[in-house]
């Protein structure tokens, strides 16, 4: 009997890692974490009233990033010289925290409201299924920068984020658009 039970978690635990790793294949290579953030920012596009807690529910994640420039640097440039101001790239950089906190916290409904509409179309059927197959599994995905924030064009701004999952860990490349005094997610893909 006893032997039956350990063979029976063996199966769980191998089921869950092959859903892990197959999750950001079947996406088309989005990927999902998260981190906490420290609070709402009025430069953050709307979310639902679930934002609050999604930001909350996710307190174990961590950042891990050594490489990443800190927030209270006046700025982020890119190799062209441009700069991103320092609360521009923490407004990105908040809005990117929870996007992916609001997949830890399985709320399709909070991650897809911080699209751009047209990306929104492409994309809510994809996440809505992602957070669907986390939630079933119980997995948490970690997130933490890669590089900061860097301004890529007029109201135009990318980072890269690295997720750990159970099986490993991948490059996300996120980008966004300002528009008006918010900032949006126009894109959100892993790295190849």
């Amino acid at each position: 009997m006893r032997s039956l039970h350990k063979r029976a978690r063996g199966v769980a635990v191998a089921i869950a890692l092959l859903a892990a790793a197959v999750l950001p294949a079947s996406c088309g290579s989005t990927s999902s974490t998260t981190q906490p953030t420290a609070s709402p920012s009025s430069t953050i596009a709307p979310a639902s009233t679930s934002d609050t807690n999604a930001a909350t529910t996710t307190s174990t994640a961590v950042s891990t990033s050594s490489t990443s420039a800190p927030a209270s640097d006046a700025t982020a440039t890119t190799a062209s010289g441009a700069a991103l101001s320092a609360e521009d790239a923490q407004a990105v950089r908040d809005l990117a925290f929870k996007f992916w906190a609001a997949y830890n916290a399985y709320d399709p409904d909070t991650a897809v409201s911080y699209l751009d509409e047209s990306y929104r179309t492409t994309k809510e059927e994809v996440i809505r299924n992602e957070i669907s197959r986390i939630k079933s599994f119980g997995v948490t995905l970690g997130m933490s920068e890669k590089s900061a924030p860097a301004l890529t064009g007029p109201d135009q701004a990318e980072m890269y984020l690295n997720m750990k999952e159970p099986i490993g860990t991948r490059t996300i490349l996120m980008k966004f658009n300002k528009q008006g005094d918010a900032w949006i997610i126009t894109y959100s893909e892993e790295e190849q």
